[in-house]
Formats: structure tokens, sequence, C-alpha cells
């Protein structure tokens, strides 16, 4: 019959002291389950440090029965996120510390004993009876260790008995956990630093281990950056001597960096990168030893600097231990440490409080230079451009050329470059401005410290005004920095303007020869001649505006055929023998004139389609310089259209000689191309202007495929202006009155063509 208790006034012995009665296997699994049922209920309402209390003793639970795996089990974890490290409970955190490292001696859990060591070993836990503890042999006597066990502490996760404070005068990044027990700083020399130029900072390690601990000694540590900085790995090496020292433990070093490492530890837990700097300095801190190492960064790229963690490294033979810091635990130091001929100083240093610095591109001092460049342009024209490169740097360099146009892609210029010992193109293409790998490129190669380089390049316009922005970028280097590129780039907006606007004056002529008999067949045509149809002879005047900023020499200017529409050919010349057409000067606002003949045929006698022809207008021209390259331009033109099925009218004029010298005599030449018998009545009006021989009125019958001149004298009233003699042809057939046609020498406005007189007969 089980034990009966008056719990009145006296509690059960189970329930007044639970860690007494551990004995009986049936009281320590009331006590677990009622733990276990209790953590759970807890940790449902999120009440984290009584579940924290509650797990604590659940641990001792076991390690008082002596069952260290299940006490393991529970308390590391609990030991690894407790919230009594960041609260500061160093007491209880140093308590709970030392049974997991006693649970995990006896579980065999090499890494948890070298944690614990490591954290225990700061002086925030108070004294220990352990004299000269020496860390690095905190796994001597346990011999069941499978392998050399490796550790990697988070500074979230452990208190630490070191500081790192990386220092600078302006800008300071500090890294502060638990209770500024573990810091971690980092700062630069300067609020921003340029590509290429030195950039100083400091790291500051302090030791806060028991002053009965054994110093501490760090293989190497390794501070990570993200921006245009190499990592930095300061090595090892015993017997340094400090730069600067002080009485009371502080030593500052300076230490020098390089690319390759000299003496680096084969069994090293982090295996060196080739984009690393490496230097080397006394690493061995002893209890309350404070270290200072200066460094001269040199800054690759431009950029945002930060720093990105600094990692520390223990080795021995027993284990090895990587203690990582990350960016998340910077806070600021405002504490800058410095060299003075008695020791070591510090003082207050003023910071924006940032977390990383710019860093700018290095002020260029190579120079590019192009005398000839000018703000505008002409279209279709071909510049040539003399660039000089100059070296103002303190060391030869070596340099590379690119060049492009920000516009339009279907705008942009071509460009070549061209080197300067023979006329040849070394690098060819379209500037477009999406593709940085589509950039002509040239490299000039070195250039000595207060010496140049010219070169020569070569663009085209586009037939098209448009507006464009030049850049030529020098990218070069330094010869004793070959992995710190500068850049120097010049930019030029440039408009490119047409240089020439044009109209034109198309004006039908007389055909003197005779037309085609529309009423006899003609079988055997003549093989030589493709076209047999009805022609047409038309003229154009051609008046060339400069638009040019200086005068321009036109070389020569031809009208040719684009196309011909509708069973037609066409023949352009010019009116004035090529031998006869000198160049011509064009100044800006002036004009130049060509006049060109038009032949138009049709091929088949029956065709009475109207035809559409095409024309451009072809201007070969250059700059009033002896060097200036020959440029063509070809301008649009509007179409001809010419209706072979349509009557018309044309005057020509003839002036007389000897007596009938104050005459004037007017053709008008009347055709019907059509297939038609067509009648016209023609009358002329009279005029104040003149008097007139010829008849007053008439009528006329074409029959189809021919012609009818009917001729006037004219007799001016007036001199030195224009007269305006009125024909009125009345289309009988179609009823229409037709327009006349002036031929060259008139002018046609809305009251008719017009003459011009002469003021001296």
């Amino acid at each position: 019959m089980p034990a009966l208790y008056d719990t009145f006034l006296i509690q059960e012995p189970l329930r007044q002291d639970p860690f007494a009665v551990t004995h009986n296997p049936s009281d320590r699994a009331t006590l677990v389950e009622v733990y276990s049922k209790s953590i759970k209920y807890f940790e449902e309402r999120n009440r984290r440090r009584v579940v924290e209390r509650l797990r604590y003793e659940l641990g001792v639970l076991y390690m008082q029965a002596g069952e260290w795996s299940k006490a393991f089990r529970v308390l590391e974890p609990l030991w690894r996120a407790v919230s009594w490290r960041k609260e500061g409970w160093w007491g209880l955190l140093g308590d709970l510390g030392e049974r997991v490292s006693e649970c995990a001696i006896r579980c065999g859990d090499g890494e948890a004993v070298v944690r614990g060591a490591w954290e225990g070993m700061n002086d925030c836990f108070g004294k220990s009876s352990k004299e000269d503890y020496d860390f690095l042999k905190c796994l001597d006597g346990m011999k069941d260790l499978r392998s050399k066990p490796r550790v990697v502490v988070r500074a979230d996760e452990a208190v630490s008995c070191c500081t790192y404070v990386i220092i600078s005068v302006f800008l300071l990044i500090r890294f502060l956990a638990h209770q500024k027990l573990v810091s971690f700083t980092f700062g630069f020399g300067a609020a921003q630093g340029n590509v290429g130029e030195p950039l100083p900072a400091q790291m500051v390690v302090t030791s806060h281990a028991r002053r009965s601990t054994i110093p501490i000694v760090m293989s190497h540590i390794l501070i990570s950056f993200d921006g245009g900085l190499k990592d930095i790995r300061t090595q090892h090496e015993a017997g340094t001597e400090p730069t600067h020292l002080t009485s009371d433990g502080f030593c500052l070093h300076d230490v020098s960096l390089h690319k390759n490492p000299d003496k680096l530890d084969s069994s090293s837990l982090e295996v060196p990168s080739s984009d690393c700097l490496f230097g080397i300095s006394e690493l061995t801190f002893s209890p309350c030893d404070t270290k200072i190492f200066s460094y001269n960064l040199i800054p690759r790229d431009s950029s945002t600097v930060r720093v990105a963690g600094i990692t520390s490294f223990i080795q021995s033979e027993s284990f090895d231990l990587e203690y990582i810091v990350s960016r998340a635990d910077y806070v600021r130091q405002e504490d800058y440490w410095f060299g003075t001929t008695g020791g070591i100083g510090r003082r207050p240093a003023g910071s924006n409080g940032a977390d990383g610095i710019r860093i700018h591109p290095k002020p260029p001092k190579v120079q590019i230079k192009i005398p000839q460049l000018q703000k505008e342009y002409l279209t279709d024209e071909t510049v040539r451009l003399e660039i000089e490169i100059r070296n103002e740097e303190d060391e030869e360099v070596e340099v590379n050329l690119e060049a492009r146009f920000h516009g339009q892609a279907d705008t942009v210029p071509i460009w070549m470059w061209i080197t300067d010992q023979k006329d040849t193109a070394s690098a060819e293409g379209p500037l477009s401005d999406p593709k940085e790998e589509d950039t002509p490129c040239y490299n000039l190669g070195h250039v000595e410290r207060s010496g140049s380089r010219k070169l020569s390049a070569i663009f085209t316009a586009k037939s098209i005004a448009t507006e464009a922005v030049l850049e030529i970028k020098a990218i070069y280097h330094v010869l004793s920095e070959p992995d710190t590129p500068i850049s120097k780039v010049l930019v030029h907006e440039i408009v490119f303007d047409r240089p020439f606007q044009a109209n034109y004056d198309f004006q039908p002529c007389v055909d003197r020869q005779a037309l085609p008999n529309y009423f006899k067949i003609t079988e055997n045509h003549n093989p030589n001649h493709s076209a047999h149809g009805l022609r047409q002879l038309w003229n154009t005047t051609t008046r060339l505006a400069s638009f040019a900023p200086e005068p321009l020499i036109i070389e020569d200017m031809t009208l040719e055929v684009n196309g011909v529409q509708d069973g037609a050919i066409c023949r352009v010349e010019s009116s004035t023998p090529s031998d006869q057409r000198p160049q011509a000067v064009l100044a800006p606002s002036n004009f130049h004139e060509g006049r060109f003949d038009i032949s138009t045929q049709k091929i088949d006698l029956d065709d009475r389609l109207s035809t559409v022809i095409h024309f451009q207008l072809k201007v070969r021209w250059h700059r009033n310089r002896p060097d200036a390259p020959l440029t063509t331009t070809i301008l649009t033109v509007p179409d001809l259209v010419i209706p072979f099925g349509e009557p018309r009218v044309l005057i020509t004029t003839d002036s007389p000689q000897g007596d009938e010298s104050d005459f004037i005599t007017l053709d008008y030449t009347i055709e019907n191309p059509s297939t038609h018998v067509l009648n016209f009545d023609v009358s002329m009006d009279t005029n104040d202007d003149f008097a007139f021989s010829g008849p007053k009125t008439t009528s006329i019958q074409l029959v189809p495929v021919s012609r009818h001149i009917v001729r006037y004298k004219v007799l001016p009233l007036v001199r030195g202006k224009w007269i305006t003699p009125n024909l009125r042809v009345l289309d009988t057939h179609f009823n229409q009155v037709l327009k006349v046609h002036g031929t060259r020498g008139m002018k046609s406005d809305k009251r008719g063509v017009s003459i011009w007189v002469d003021a001296e007969g």
C-alpha cells in the first residue's frame, strides 16, 4: 500500500527539493515528464526566460543522474542560443558554459569543448580556479577524438576574449557584440578616397582574457571588403618589433602590404586568395594587450567600399579555430591612434557615422587634346582629326583609346582609327550606343612621363541631319599598378547640318525632231534605239543654296535619273559641257545654279500613259582648304510627272536682227499627242504693253500625233520690264482651255507666261 502524506502544511519531498530526490528512477521520470510538459506549455506562450530556466534545470537533473549524453543534448543547444549572453548575465552564463564543457568532455565532443574554452577565457566571468590556463591545450586528455576538430565561431554565438578595432581619421565603423565584450571597428583615413591613391586604415586588437591565462597566438587575421579594395591578410611572425610602444601595453605596428606571400602556413584554414594583400606582424596577445596595425590601402575601382567581415584564425596541434565577425556586428568607434615621439597617442575622430566610404575615380592626369574639333560639321563629309595624348602622370603609362558617338543608331557616324606611321585603319565600325563591345578600340601603347603621342582618326557623317555626342575615352594605367585602370573622357557635342538646299524649276522644251507618223506602219525599227514612242524634252534649272558657316568649293553638280515608271526611258545631260564647268566657290547663303536637259521617250508609240521620273541631285564638294577631302552629297529632287496623252501649248521667243530688231517673235506650238482629231480655237488678247502682228482669232484642226505653230510678232511699248502676252487656246473637243507653258528664260505665274524686255532695244 503506497505511503500517504498529509500535504496540508508540508509538501511532498519531491515537491520540496526536486534535485535532492533523484535516486529513485520513478521520481526522475516523473520530474522529466513534468519539465517536458512545462517547457512545451511555456514555449507555446513565448515565455523565453522561463523556458531557458526549465531547460537548464532539466539538464542539471540529467547531470546529477549521470546521464551525460542526455544532459549534453539539452544544455548545448541552450548554451548556443541563450539570451543571458546578450543580457550580460555572466554568472548564469559561466555556470552553463562549465556544465556544457563537462558534458562535452564526457561525451567526446571536442568542438563544444573548444567553444566553451574560447568563451570561458573572457574576464567578464571573474576569476578562475585554473592558473596559467592554456587555451591551446583545452583538448588534452580527450583521447577518443576521431579527427582534429575545426571550429567556426561567429560573433553573435559567443563572448570573445579579444577585441578587434579598425580605426580611421574620419570614417569609422565599429563592430560591438555582447555589451562591448567583443567589438570590431573598421574605418579609413579619409572621408572619401580616389582610385590609385593611398588610403590609410588601422586595426586595433585588444585581449580581454583572464590574467591567469597563457598568451594567445593567432596564425593570421583576414579583413574582407565589399567594393574596390583587396582583402588584407596579416600573417603571424614571431619577434616582429612594433613601430611605437607605450608602457601601458599599447603597440603600434606599421604593416607593409604586398601581393605575394613570403611566408604562409601550409596548414592554414583559409586558402590564400589571388585577390588579396599580405602583411606580416606579431600576433601574440597576452591578457589586456592592445596592438594597433596600420595599413596603406590602394583602391582599385570606383565604388562604395565597406568591410564585409573580420576573421581571426588560431591553429594548434589538437584543433583549429576560426572566429568570424560579420558586418551586422559593426557600431561606431570614435578614437584614432597615431604614433608620437613619446609613444602612441589618440584623439577623437570626426566621423560621419556611415558604414562605408565612396571611392572616386582617380583624377586622370592623361590629357586628350583635339585642336581641330569643331561644334558643327556637315552631313556626308569625312572629317580627319589629329588627337594628341599627353602624359602628365609621374611615371610611364600604357594607354588604350575608345571612341563612340551617343545618338540614334541609324544616324551615328562611322569611325576609323589611323596609325601615326602609315595610313591604315586599325579599327573600324559604327559607333553604336547600346553595346560597349562594339566600340572601336586602339592600343596606343606606352607614353613616357611628360611625353605625348599623336594619332589620327576619321569619321564619316551620315546623310541625315542630327545631333550627337562624341565621347573619346583614354583607359590607361601606370606601369607600376597594372591592376588599377584610370580613365580620362573627352565629351564633345556635335551638330551635323545639311550643307545645301536646292529648288528646281522644270520647264518643257519644244522638240525640233519630227513626230512619228501615226498613219504609217513602220515594221523595221532602228535596232540602236530601244524606244519608238512619243518623246518630250524638258529642262530644269537647279539653284543650290549653302547652309555651311564657311565657303565651300563646288567641284561638280549632276542630275541623275533614279527611276522611270510606266514604259519609258529618260536621259539627262548638263546644259554646260564638262570642260566649261569650272570650280565654283559657294559662299554662305549664296546660290549656285545648274541647268540640265531632260529627254523622255515612250517605248511604244501606242502608250499614252503618264510617266513619273525620279531624280537625285549629286553634288561633289569640299571645304576651302588644301587638304580637305572630296565629299559627295545627294539631294532629293521632286518627281517629274509627264502626261504623254494630253495636248499642250509651248511658247518660244526669237529676237530678229536688222530692221526688225525692235520686234519679238513669239512661236506658240500646239501639240496633239492623242489619238483623236482635235479642233482648237485660238485668240490673242490685246495689251497696253505691246502691239502684235498675227491672227487675232483663228481655228486649227490637228490630226493625231501632230503639231502646229502659230507665230506672232510683238512690238513692246515698254522697256526694262516683263510683258505678258495672253493667248487663249480652247480645245473644242474636250471643251478645255489649254495652259500655255513657258520655256527657258520666261517666268510663269497666275497671270500667264511673262517675257522680259530689255531696257535697250
